[in-house]
């Protein structure tokens, strides 16, 4: 087997370091779900709320096609983030619900 060049290493190396920021960024998103979801959880909020869904789609959709990406490709990363985050509010509302305080 040939091996690659060296700068295609280190174009990789620079991709598999963007990887670990996005793993990174992706981590403290759904950290952050966990503060949302006890802020609903108190004031009654549901997890689903179909405005906020597609504000933040709208957002993200805009915000990629300004930056010369694909809108519909990075639309369907983001319902991929957005329902994997409101799964996670809903398994600790879940859990809340079974475990009152």
């Amino acid at each position: 087997m040939t091996l690659p060049p060296p700068a295609l290493v280190a174009l990789r190396d620079r991709i598999d370091a963007i990887d670990d920021r996005i793993i990174d960024l992706l981590a403290e998103r759904v950290r952050l779900a966990h503060e949302v979801a006890a802020c609903k959880r108190e004031h009654g909020i549901p997890v689903r709320l179909p405005d906020r869904i597609q504000a933040v789609m709208e957002r993200c959709t805009g915000a990629a096609a300004a930056r010369g990406l694909d809108a519909r490709y990075v639309g369907e990363l983001w319902t991929l983030i957005v329902e994997e985050t409101c799964r996670t509010e809903e398994r600790l509302l879940d859990a809340s619900l079974a475990n009152p305080v």
